[in-house]
């Protein structure tokens, strides 16, 4: 029978078309979005840029399948899968299996039959696949990222030759084939950088190393795909909470813009527009995506539509094929109308942090003695900065090991994204802190938590300085609280006097009891004390009433907190005079004024003499006669002592105006 030479002819004309099929375009996501580039936080599609790495919180693992709905004999085909782990707080580390990553087209066999002899002829199939993608990403500083990434690619040629055998005049052809792999290891480098909470950049360099091994063939270099060194940045911007804007572009040719809306309960919808020079229109694709999002799990669906499709139906003219055209994987001129379903979860610890520590300040040192003024009043602040796309309410709290029975916790400060705030802290420190006798320092911890978080978004430590329990800030309002008048030892003398006197108090007059008191306490301490000046020469160290009594000396302030102390441990009121006079502060002074309980009528009992004497309202809130008394002279009686604060506060408020110029002042004691 002879050879049909004319159909055989048709049939190579029929299959002269080069068959192409291409998987994968990344993660649902990443598709939905199409300029992810600056947008990548954890493991999907992270070989577009591994410097988004840094953001995973710990294990993280994504899957993705796809299938082509305008491809007859497509179903759904495993994409791929990656894991991520963050390795400590500055870096991170991925790994992708895509066995659906891949290229594949046939150049069909030509059969052309000559009258002498019967030819050979050939098909090939040519197959690229990207299986294997490890990426690392370290911190350079908290807004500044970078990532590497080593795509592994494989490319390979199968030439199956045909020769055609005539028998008995039946022709039947006998096929040979030959297989040539290579395998090119690629090494991308990428950057990812967060200028504020609203703007991101990124670059990466795509191609920069490249290593390759395997057989060496004509076709196979012939066909091989550009690997060329190429460039591509991406921008991404959140203008309100709920949007997100993002651009890409390579040099590579291929780039694209996209948008993110969040319309709130976990759900995301995701569209853009893509661009490849390759192809004839400028706009070559746009992709439509919707995400949801729940406590750890993400879930992503995105369709892909090509406008023009041309070469995108699954088949080309050998002549029309360019394999320079071919310059990513996932999206080329051969590519087809796709649906990408996406899924990922997170272990470990998974909680996303909402508020970052910018700094901590501290005011000052704590002096023991005005250990309770921290309780209101702050002890420093510390700098938050909300880094979600979300508002939230973050509240700080501070604790100092062994000074601090607990931690103390500040009100909750509401905060936009982005935005920054400085959240005062307070104290509450335990008696321990007495123990303190000179200068030391201590770590001090600081916690921020953000709603509706449970445990704190992020941790600081800062130097906290505790002076020794003597010490004294100068300011005397906070010399308050060095008196101590329920002193176990002040409380025993302040009642032993008085016990010691009970006959001549029973008849004093009730008028002037109170005075009477005063004077008996003061008078005691006649030729037992003598003023001394502050052991380290300085105006910061202030002894307690104890102390004062054990060493049966002091200045003027540790003498006149040691009387203040006495006269409220039997309920006489008292208050400091402060002098520091101006231009000449080393010749400041303290001294005491003492409620007498007399009325202002009342006040020629005690002295003839008016000046020797104030009429004021203290604490009680009714005018009362008021005696001053220099505390340094009480070692030469309570008269002296009287006499010598009522020239003094003469002097300096009444003819100085000291008190109306403001360099004196007056500080009642509770």
């Amino acid at each position: 029978m002879p050879v049909d030479r004319t159909g055989l002819a048709t049939i190579g004309i029929l299959l002269m078309s080069t068959m192409l099929h291409a998987q994968s375009l990344t993660d649902a996501r990443s598709l939905g979005l199409g300029a992810s580039l600056a947008a990548i936080r954890d493991t999907r599609d992270f070989a577009a840029n591994p410097a988004g790495l840094i953001h995973i919180r710990d294990w993280d693992l994504s899957v993705t399948t796809y299938t082509e709905p305008s491809y007859n004999q497509s179903g759904f085909v495993f994409q791929g899968i990656s894991l991520g782990k963050r390795l400590f707080d500055g870096a991170a580390a991925a790994f992708r299996y895509t066995p659906g990553t891949n290229l594949t087209f046939v150049v069909p066999p030509v059969l052309l039959l000559g009258d002498s002899n019967l030819p050979e002829s050939a098909d090939r199939e040519f197959e690229y696949r990207e299986p294997f993608t490890a990426g690392v990403a370290v911190a350079l500083s908290e807004r500044i990222a970078a990532g590497i990434g080593i795509r592994n690619r494989q490319e390979r040629v199968t030439d199956t030759r045909y020769q055609l055998i005539v028998r008995d005049t039946i022709a039947y052809p006998v096929a040979s084939q030959e297989t040539y792999n290579q395998s090119v290891w690629l090494a991308d480098l990428g950057v990812q950088w967060e200028p504020s909470a609203r703007w991101g950049l990124a670059l990466v360099g795509r191609n920069l190393i490249r290593i390759s091994s395997g057989d060496g063939n004509d076709v196979l270099e012939t066909f091989r795909l550009p690997d060329k060194i190429a460039l591509e940045g991406g921008l991404h911007y959140v203008p309100v909470s709920h949007l997100a804007l993002c651009a890409s572009a390579s040099t590579a040719g291929i780039g694209g813009v996209g948008a993110q809306w969040l319309p709130g309960s976990g759900f995301a919808i995701r569209g853009s527009v893509l661009a490849n020079r390759a192809e004839k229109n400028v706009i070559s694709a746009f992709t439509a995506g919707f995400g949801w999002s729940y406590d750890v799990f993400d879930v992503d669906a995105a369709y892909l539509h090509f406008l023009s499709k041309g070469t995108h139906r699954g088949s080309s003219s050998l002549d029309d094929f360019a394999v320079d055209d071919i310059v990513n994987l996932d999206f080329h001129p051969y590519s087809r109308d796709r649906i990408v379903l996406s899924a990922r979860a997170m272990f470990g610890r998974t909680r996303e942090s909402l508020a970052r520590i910018e700094g901590v300040t501290m005011t000052g040192g704590v002096y023991p003695a005005a250990r309770e003024v921290f309780a209101y009043k702050p002890i420093g602040s510390v700098k938050v900065r909300n880094i979600s796309s979300q508002p939230i309410h973050a509240k700080a709290t501070f604790y100092v090991d062994r000074l601090m029975d607990a931690p103390t916790e500040s009100q909750p400060v509401y905060l936009m994204p982005g935005g920054e705030a400085d959240i005062p802290l307070t104290a509450v420190f335990n008696d321990r802190i007495g123990q303190l006798t000179s200068l030391t320092i201590k770590e001090g911890d600081v916690f921020i938590h953000a709603t509706p978080a449970e445990q704190y978004d992020d941790r600081a430590q800062t130097r906290v300085v505790f002076h020794g329990r003597n010490a004294w800030d100068g300011d005397v309002n906070t010399l308050r609280y060095f008196v101590t008048p329920d002193d176990p030892v002040i409380l025993k003398y302040s009642r032993d006097v008085l016990l010691d006197h009970r006959d001549s108090l029973a008849r004093v007059d009730g008028l002037l009891e109170q005075f009477t008191k005063a004077r008996l306490l003061l008078a005691s301490f006649t030729g037992r004390l003598q003023y001394v000046n502050d052991p380290r020469l300085t105006a910061d160290f202030v002894q307690y009433p104890v102390e004062t009594v054990n060493l049966r000396g002091g200045d003027c302030d540790d003498l006149a907190v040691c009387f203040a102390s006495l006269l409220a441990s039997v309920g006489i009121a008292t208050a400091f005079v402060d002098v520091i006079p101006p231009g000449n502060p080393d010749q400041a002074h303290l001294f005491l004024l003492v409620d007498t309980g007399l009325e202002p009528r009342f006040g020629s009992a005690i002295a003839q003499n008016p000046k020797r004497y104030v009429i004021r309202r203290g604490t009680s809130g009714k005018d009362r006669v008021w005696i001053p008394v220099e505390t340094t002279m009480i070692a030469r009686g309570f008269e002296e002592a009287w006499s010598g604060g009522a020239q003094q506060y003469f002097d300096d408020v009444e003819v100085g105006l000291g008190l109306a110029h403001g360099w004196v002042r007056i500080v009642d004691l509770d």
